[in-house]
């Protein structure tokens, strides 16, 4: 029978609290068991969870693994439950010792016993993984991508904003005030860490980037309506980042052999394409998906989400206007029947709901002027 210890942290994630929620915690061989009223994806085995030291001196073990319903973090401070812990997890590695020297044993044998055989197909092998991997790419990106913690992903947002940055002109003012706001309220309770940035820029586009980075333009700002509108846009985008569809899309651009590498912790390859993030094209699932999950984050924020749909709508109308988010976003008749049918769906409680506290009017007024008479953006 397993013997499971008790020992105590703070968690974070799906369903606990923004600032970390206190847990007990059952350890044993096999892995991790969270003792909450629900389980939270709280069962990791130890293959499934990445651990490392923090905190003062290293004194705290920190722990992450991926759920069902997305990244979690248990960190453990408590020094008898540190000791616990290290106890457990030195047992387990010296078990994954013995079981990979048992089988590294058994892989000497079976290489002597069949070595004429893969003489023979030392040619033929790698054409046929080659094309199975290239066959199986989707779930290959998708396997890649698991493997990246939220902390991973931080640091290659945070390279690829570094880059970004360069080709961008932002500002401060009531605008970016307002954004910084609502982009917080909206994402209450992530597990990412997210900064909102407004550029100088004509052009009606808004972009995320992996690990919480998302950048709006003036000239979003300038064509929406109201403040409502600009939540509508920035719960899309803030979707884009929970769902990880930008680095989803940003590993496909880089190739196979990033791909791979991703897996081993190299992120190089994908910082590199920093540049050329706004350019990137988001799936008709990926866009649906954030629509949607987009709509429901407004409802829990307490925010009207029917500007959303008619933001969109309006944008997708204005085919004279520089509308650079729709390159990167396509538009279609489908997802605005499909929002329009989720808000007819909710109760009129969740849609009538009290405005937004901005005076957008004063806001607009003060944004950079990009727009002249009968012209273009």
């Amino acid at each position: 029978m397993t013997e499971l210890n008790k020992i105590t942290g703070l968690a974070w994630g799906p369903g606990f609290q923004s600032t970390g929620s206190p847990v007990e915690v059952l350890i044993s061989s096999h892995g991790l068991r969270l003792t909450t009223q629900n389980d939270y994806d709280g069962m990791p085995a130890w293959s499934e969870v990445s651990v490392r030291n923090g905190g003062f001196n290293d004194s705290q073990v920190m722990i992450e693994w991926q759920g069902r319903a997305g990244n979690y973090m248990l960190t453990v401070s408590d020094i008898s439950s540190v000791a616990a812990l290290k106890v457990q997890l030195k047992s387990v590695t010296q078990n994954k010792e013995t079981i990979k020297a048992a089988g590294a044993r058994r892989r000497d044998d079976a290489t002597r016993a069949w070595s004429h055989v893969f003489i023979w197909g030392v040619f033929v092998l790698p054409m046929l993984v080659l094309v199975a991997i290239v066959w199986e790419y989707e779930r290959l990106v998708a396997w890649a991508i698991s493997h990246v913690t939220v902390i991973q992903e931080r640091k290659l947002g945070e390279q690829i904003f570094a880059l970004t940055k360069q080709r961008l002109t932002l500002i401060e003012g009531p605008g970016a005030t307002m954004v910084r706001e609502i982009g917080a309220r909206l994402s209450q309770g992530s597990a990412y860490q997210y900064e909102f940035y407004v550029a100088d820029d004509a052009s009606v586009n808004a972009f995320a980037m992996p690990g919480g980075f998302i950048v709006m333009n003036t000239g979003l700002l300038t064509l929406a309506d109201n403040a409502e509108q600009v939540a509508g846009v920035l719960a899309h985008e803030i979707q884009h980042v929970e769902k990880r569809h930008s680095l989803n899309g940003m590993v496909k651009s880089a190739g196979l052999m990033v791909t791979v590498s991703l897996v081993f912790g190299d992120l190089s390859g994908v910082a590199a394409l920093g540049s050329d993030l706004i350019r990137l094209k988001f799936s008709r699932q990926h866009e649906a998906e954030a629509d949607i999950e987009g709509l429901k984050a407004l409802v829990v924020s307490g925010i009207s989400p029917t500007e959303m749909r008619d933001f969109f709508r309006k944008m997708s109308e204005k085919e004279t206007l520089d509308l650079e988010w729709f390159s990167s976003h396509p538009a279609s008749n489908d997802r605005f029947m499909s929002l329009d049918a989720a808000i007819k769906a909710l109760l009129p409680a969740t849609v009538v709901v009290k405005p937004l506290p901005y005076d957008y009017a004063a806001i607009k007024a003060v944004l950079p002027a990009h727009f002249k008479p009968g012209g273009k953006i």
